[in-house]
């Protein structure tokens, strides 16, 4: 049998001995530079990656923390990996700042990617059909409830936002509210100026998403905005109806603030997340019940120009993904890409991630292995049974089969804008009826879609739902 010798490897020997058998100076080595990440606005997870990474390799391997606004300030990228919310995906693979993961990577042992849940891995770390990162874990928005409260007023856990509309209607009507020292709301929303488009997405979500709906924020084919369609619009006015029954003093909260305030008694139900950080009173009602947000047993289709029920006349909720969380992807600049894809493995893998995603408030678990670990994204003192039904809970819903992303388009600060201003004049109640405040932000997404190129914009909208570019 006769073997090959590599063209290469007699070219490295000619360098070595040379080709006339004389030998040869050997070349110096070349030393490979430390790899690098970049971590956006998020000190907490910086350290406790810096903490692992000291504990189990002597590579000397820099950690920097960035804000959002120095990094999109930048001209280019030049570290190894970058660590960010995934609301920023579009964005960065516009300025070609990222790569796709290597298929050798994908495939790792150590990677384990079939323990991850199923939205965050068809949905959050793609591109299209690509994934572009690693999760470090995404929560969603839950339904926290005192069903002892409920049961007060005959009232079951809601199932829709129709019945959940009518829950806070019974509640604002009954005494319950006026003879309790403790209870301020029927509900409470995260209603802050910041999170207001993600929470009107969440909410209208069950009406636009159905079967294999794809055209969702916008029309899949001509990329014309369809926020002005009546699933849209049924969805603002209701969270609008629900805002005005919200006390001033708790108008304004994020989703963690909204579940500590429904912890310490301050509302019958809320809408909200649960971390690590969130503030936990000594004592929190015993008859807590967390759960998937309310659905709808009904959807607008379009090409039907109706409201259709759900297969079974049932009720179905939509998990919105990437309003929050973490995920890693590699540099299109690194040099050392395999190297570069080598730590996000270890950073992400099931070994390493219950000891860094809770150091972060933005995160939660996102691996089927890491529910009996849930603890180590709970504030220490939830009660066991409480913790172990909201982990179980939030982990159906990221494991749910139907899905829809947040915006993760290029320039999407600027398409939240208009939300928010649209869903602030929605509640406010002003004169313009709540189609006419709809249509006219949806010819402003439009006037941004036409600015950034209909025909870019169709191809990023297709790619931040996970669809690809060519999918009919």
């Amino acid at each position: 049998m006769t073997f090959r010798i590599p063209l290469l490897l007699i070219l490295v020997s000619c360098l070595v001995v040379g080709c006339n058998g004389t030998k040869k100076k050997e070349l110096p080595k070349v030393e490979t530079p430390p790899l690098s990440v970049t971590i956006v606005a998020d000190e907490p997870m910086a350290e406790a990656i810096r903490r692992e990474l000291a504990a189990r390799t002597e590579e000397k391997i820099t950690v920097d923390v960035v804000t959002e606004e120095v990094l999109l300030g930048e001209k280019r990228f030049t570290k190894d990996v970058l660590i960010y919310p995934p609301a920023m995906m579009g964005e960065l693979i516009q300025r070609d700042w990222i790569a796709p993961i290597p298929t050798a990577t994908l495939g790792s042992e150590e990677l384990k990617l079939d323990d991850v849940a199923l939205g965050i891995y068809q949905t959050e770390t793609r591109w299209g059909s690509k994934p572009y990162a690693l999760p470090l874990g995404s929560p969603v928005l839950m339904l926290m409830v005192r069903t002892d409260l409920l049961d007060q007023l005959g009232l079951e856990v809601p199932n829709t936002w129709d019945e959940y509309a009518a829950a806070v209607e019974t509640i604002q009507k009954s005494d319950l509210l006026k003879n309790n020292d403790t209870i301020a709301a029927a509900t409470l929303e995260p209603l802050d100026e910041a999170y207001l488009p993600n929470l009107w997405l969440a909410r209208s979500a069950a009406y636009v998403k159905h079967g294999e709906n794809l055209s969702t924020y916008f029309d899949f084919a001509t990329g014309k905005a369809r926020i002005d369609s009546p699933g849209f619009t049924k969805a603002a006015q209701q969270l609008a109806d629900v805002a005005q029954t919200v006390p001033d003093a708790f108008n304004s909260l994020d989703p963690k603030a909204s579940a500590e305030a429904f912890l310490a008694g301050k509302s019958v139900m809320a809408i909200g997340w649960i971390n690590k950080y969130t503030i936990v009173p000594e004592t929190v009602p015993e008859d807590i019940q967390f759960a998937a947000l309310p659905g709808s047993k009904e959807t607008y289709k379009t090409p039907e120009n109706q409201w259709l029920p759900r297969p079974g006349n049932q009720p179905e909720s939509i998990p919105l993904l990437s309003t929050s969380g973490m995920v890693g992807s590699i540099s299109s600049t690194s040099g050392q890409t395999i190297n570069a894809a080598n730590l996000l493995v270890l950073l992400t893998g099931p070994e390493l991630i219950s000891l860094i995603s809770p150091a972060s408030e933005r995160t939660t678990f996102c691996r089927i292995s890491s529910l009996p670990m849930a603890e180590a994204w709970m504030p220490s003192n939830l009660p066991g049974t409480a913790l172990r039904q909201y982990a179980q809970a939030n982990l159906e819903q990221l494991q749910s089969p139907r899905h829809l992303s947040a915006l993760r388009i290029p320039n999407r600060q600027a398409y939240e804008k208009v939300i928010r201003e649209a869903m602030q004049k929605t509640m406010a109640g002003d004169d313009a009826n709540v189609e006419a405040i709809w249509l006219e932000a949806a010819q402003s997404w439009d006037k941004l879609s036409e600015e950034s190129g209909q025909a870019e914009h169709i191809k990023a909208f297709r790619n931040s739902q996970g669809i690809g570019e060519t999918a009919f």
